[in-house]
């Protein structure tokens, strides 16, 4: 994770400093706790709960624009480092050990989909946009299917035309057995995120192949097939790479309420099977 390794600036380290003494304050609150022979796990469990409630907070923040709340920025990151702090908050709340019902496995399952999901969305919200303006003009992801069947069209009309007017027929029986194909829908989603340029350039190949063939006329024709390539190559590279910043959150968000839900659960359980805090 490019952005978990050596940090680049102080501001990371001063943030996971900030994180890791907060961590700190709460380990000497819980061993107080413990040591007046209180329940501690009342004490580490309501923590945890309001860790949570404010990393809810970002998701609030970004539906409310109006209200002068700070830039999301600022509640992004609030929300990656108070994350890591809550991380081990989590693990002391658990004793250190895995759950022994069927409840506290639905909690743990469900906290730990919610953190690593958490822990990969910020890796590729990291990582990803700087790929994405690499490779042109930001492009929006609703809008993909429109382009791909703008460049599908000017493709099956370039083909035509290289029929009509007699120029090439290679052109038309690569467009039949590969290029068809490849325009019609997205190609190589995984050769994308990996950031893999051999299924273009084996593309590139094919076309490069029937071109000692043709005439100027085909040349030129072959040149605008390519030209059309390359445009749907660089829209499979935003669909791909888009398309996974926006997926993450389809699973991090609804394991996140499911796990609030849980929590709720939780908490009326252990209220009801016992007097309170001691």
């Amino acid at each position: 994770m490019a952005w978990l390794s050596v940090p680049k600036s102080k501001g990371v380290l001063v943030n996971l400093a900030w994180a890791g003494v907060a961590f700190i304050v709460f380990v000497i609150g819980n061993f107080s706790y413990e040591i007046s022979l209180r329940d501690v796990q009342y004490f580490n469990g309501w923590v945890l709960g309001a860790c949570i409630a404010l990393l809810m907070l970002l998701t609030i923040r970004k539906r409310v624009v109006i209200l002068p709340f700070g830039r999301v920025r600022k509640w992004l990151l609030l929300h990656y480092y108070l994350g890591f702090a809550t991380l081990g908050v989590f693990v002391v709340h658990s004793r250190y050990q895995f759950p022994n019902s069927a409840l506290e496995w639905l909690l743990w399952v469900l906290f730990v989909l919610v953190a690593v999901s958490g822990l990969f969305g910020g890796w590729v919200s990291k990582v990803i946009p700087p790929h994405l303006e690499a490779h042109g003009e930001r492009i929006l992801f609703q809008r993909i299917p429109m382009f791909r069947a703008q460049i599908a069209a000017q493709a099956e009309a370039l083909v035509t035309e290289s029929i009509r007017g007699g120029t090439t027929l290679s052109l038309s029986k690569l467009y039949t057995d590969v290029l068809a194909d490849y325009f019609a829908r997205p190609q190589n989603v995984i050769a994308h995120l990996q950031l893999s340029s051999v299924p273009l350039a084996r593309l590139h190949g094919e076309l490069d192949a029937i071109g000692r063939y043709l005439d100027n006329e085909g040349e030129a024709q072959l040149e605008k097939m390519r030209v059309l390539v390359d445009a749907k190559n660089n829209l499979d590279f935003h669909y791909a790479n888009g398309g996974l910043l926006k997926l993450w959150l389809f699973f991090h968000i609804p394991t996140t309420y499911a796990l609030i839900v849980a929590i709720v659960v939780h908490v009326v359980v252990a209220y009801a099977f016992s007097t309170g805090i001691a």
